[in-house]
């Protein structure tokens, strides 16, 4: 299998495993709303415990994966939240990375805006 091959594969994997915590994610939401049409006692309690647990676990599954694909940390939670890419700077082209929960902004030095060539998995080949 060519690299090529195995760059596609592990995308496939990846956006697979994606849209499955997204879809478990949706279905602890649901859970959660049905829980709360129940009457208050201790099967309410345990299973809203269970859901807190089990979304805990999805926001550090999608840190982990966040962190493994090369993504940036904000570590004003815990779990860590996933920063986002927000752009280049003009001067310098310089990535700027922003967390969804606290705002902070960092730039990293030494990613700098990738050529069209580039491919997904390795976008700045400076590592």
């Amino acid at each position: 299998m060519s690299k090529t091959q195995q760059e596609e594969s592990l995308q496939k994997v990846l956006e697979a495993f994606t849209k499955g915590l997204t879809v478990l994610k949706e279905a602890i939401g649901l859970v959660h709303s049905a829980n709360d049409q129940l009457p208050a006692g201790a099967s309410q309690k345990a299973i809203q415990q269970k859901v807190e647990e089990a979304e805990r676990l999805i926001q550090v599954g999608h840190a982990g994966m966040g962190e493994s694909l090369g993504f940036q940390l904000c570590h004003c939670t815990w779990p860590p939240q996933v920063m986002a890419s927000t752009g280049y700077t003009k001067e310098t082209h310089v990535e700027q990375f922003t967390c969804p929960n606290c705002k902070k902004s960092v730039s990293l030095s030494g990613r700098k805006k990738p050529s069209e060539h580039v491919t997904a998995f390795d976008p700045y080949d400076v590592y």
